[in-house]
């Protein structure tokens, strides 16, 4: 029980002792300083990410980072590259970069192999042009996002005309495009309706590349979603990014990708986070469509 004093000796009655010590007022209204009672504290950083160590510590600022700021640290990271222009990329792609040591190129969508392809001009001999995963319409129109290696891919000619600038997606109605001759049976890349025989007609990539699409569209998300290229729209990707997220787990990097995005970053100067660092997708569990 509190005890009231006589205010004429200056006492706080009970009250007062009441309203200042229980309902915590302002310290000026109970006759002290002119402060103010503030916020709680935040709680602690409980978030102990640890990046892979790579390429002497590449991915280190964004340690102890989740969810949203984890995404931002990812893209402050990796938007640093060097700009080779479309032509320089496109050589790039053929010299090294989708043969490795081999003295064939394998087509994305049919899985082809095209012997002796070293340049634009023998790209070209073998009817093979380059595939812009996150289509040139939607915005990979112009520099750095139209040049950008990471979601660059040796085409088969026909098979690029035949995806066009549709979703990915799995063809659930009517099939109007089968890639033919598959490396292994059933690897085969399809076009046609998600669902009956009208409505959003899909492209539907072979499986064994299904995880490697999945990467590299998450990569130019992530890359250009914060500084939006023109022309830059969400579209297909606001269709795909569930199932993209599960074409990335089912497939996971095999050795062929990481040697790709090594290099890619030998002649871009970035890197794929979504190849080095498997577990950002569950550190980063969205991926927002606005």
């Amino acid at each position: 029980m509190f005890v009231a004093f006589q205010n004429s000796l200056g006492k706080w009655t009970s009250a007062q002792i009441v309203a200042c010590g229980v309902l915590a007022v302002s310290l000026a209204s109970c006759g002290g300083g002119s402060a103010s009672v503030g916020p709680p504290p935040p709680p602690p950083n409980t978030c102990t990410t640890t990046p892979p160590n790579i390429a002497g510590g590449y991915y280190a600022a964004a340690a102890n980072k989740c969810d949203a700021a984890l995404l931002s640290a990812i893209h402050q990271i990796i938007r640093n590259q060097r700009v080779l222009g479309y032509t320089a990329a496109r050589d790039s792609l053929y010299a090294f970069i989708d043969r490795g040591n081999r003295t064939w190129i394998v087509d994305l969508y049919t899985g082809r192999e095209a012997v002796g392809v070293t340049t634009r001009a023998s790209a070209a001999a073998n009817n093979i042009n380059t595939e812009h995963s996150w289509p040139r319409s939607f915005g990979a129109e112009s520099d750095p996002s139209l040049s950008d290696l990471h979601h660059l891919f040796s085409s088969d000619e026909a098979a690029n005309s035949q995806r066009s600038n549709f979703p990915f997606g799995i063809v659930r109605g009517t099939v109007f495009w089968t890639s033919s001759n598959p490396p292994t049976p059933g690897d085969v890349s399809r076009r046609g309706y998600a669902n009956g025989n009208s409505g959003v007609i899909v492209f539907e990539p072979r499986p064994s590349v299904r995880g490697d699409i999945a990467r590299a569209l998450l990569y130019f998300y992530t890359r250009y979603n914060a500084q939006r290229p023109s022309g830059y729209n969400l579209g297909n990707f606001a269709f795909e990014r569930d199932l993209l997220l599960a074409w990335a787990r089912e497939d996971p990097p095999d050795a062929w990708e990481r040697a790709r995005n090594e290099g890619i970053f030998r002649a871009q100067g970035n890197r794929n986070p979504f190849i080095d660092w498997p577990e950002l997708l569950t550190l980063i569990p969205a991926f927002p469509i606005n």
